[in-house]
């Protein structure tokens, strides 16, 4: 049944705080949020650019190492976290800007294994909890690290902060597996295969980005099948791949793509070329 205004404004009041008057509460008198201008002076003015944090916190160090990524070392393979991950996806998402279908189809799978790793993940921690619930005898409670890592992330790429969201799900996963094991409740087997299956998430997500080489091709060379299709092959001593139709015209696109700039938009009248070694993200400890 739908709420009446009344019940809409007491939703809002009881959630925000908001005034019964419908007004936000009242600056600090005094302390002015930021000097206003006159309207000639707004005229001229700039706005400085936005900035904000974000931070993750991490209860495992299976999750510590899908942020920062593992060296290979005897008898163990190299892990690719994040920043190398950022790295990639810095190069993708520039050529993707300059027109290039294939760092555009490259996002679309990308986003694809995003929101199949995040359903995947979650299924996976209903069932886990389900399955610590169950004991009507023992009130378990998912296991916390005494010391958990709190990282501020900053990325040029809004799909680097959902591959942070997706880690965080991920700690969460490997939590509830090791805690059952704790507890009795599956075998060291069982939740071996449960890790196991659980990291693939993040692994497919950061192989749909690391399969990408630059190409330095755009659409308009696609469509007039020019030399520079086979100069760019040459250089990469591989056959590109057919780019899909709907990548191709535009139709499909994923949700984060930047908006494409053509080549007479680039500063200084030329064609923008991306380095391929372009980007570094940047994330610390706090």
């Amino acid at each position: 049944m739908a709420k009446t205004k009344a019940e809409v404004n007491a939703e809002l009041q009881r959630i925000f705080g908001k005034k019964t008057n419908g007004q936000a509460g009242d600056a600090v008198a005094g302390s002015p949020l930021w000097t206003v201008p006159s309207l000639a002076d707004a005229r001229t003015g700039q706005i400085g650019a936005l900035r904000g944090e974000a931070s993750v916190t991490i209860h495992t160090r299976q999750a510590q190492q899908l942020l920062t990524g593992r060296d290979a070392t005897d008898g163990r393979n190299a892990v690719m976290g994040l920043m190398r991950f950022s790295n990639f996806l810095t190069q993708i998402t520039a050529a993707a800007k300059q027109d290039d279908p294939w760092a555009d189809w490259h996002l679309v799978q990308l986003e694809e294994a995003l929101e199949a790793g995040e359903k995947n993940l979650k299924q996976q921690l209903e069932k886990l909890k389900r399955v610590l619930s169950e004991n009507e005898s023992m009130d378990v409670q998912v296991s916390e690290s005494v010391k958990p890592m709190k990282v501020s992330v900053g990325f040029a790429s809004s799909y680097s902060y959902w591959v942070a969201r997706l880690i965080v799900q991920y700690d969460e996963v490997v939590r509830a597996v090791l805690t059952a094991k704790h507890v009795a409740m599956i075998s060291q087997e069982a939740s071996s295969q449960l890790l196991t299956e659980a990291g693939a998430n993040i692994r497919r997500v950061f192989e749909s980005t690391a399969r990408y080489r630059f190409t330095g091709l755009t659409r308009e060379d696609v469509v007039a099948n020019n030399a520079r299709i086979a100069e760019a092959e040459k250089r990469l001593d591989r056959k590109l791949d057919q780019v899909p139709a709907d990548i191709l015209d535009k139709t499909r696109r994923a949700s984060y793509a930047p908006a494409i700039v053509s080549a007479v938009q680039v500063a200084g009248g030329g064609t923008a070329t991306v380095a391929p070694d372009a980007g570094v993200a940047e994330i610390g400890s706090v």
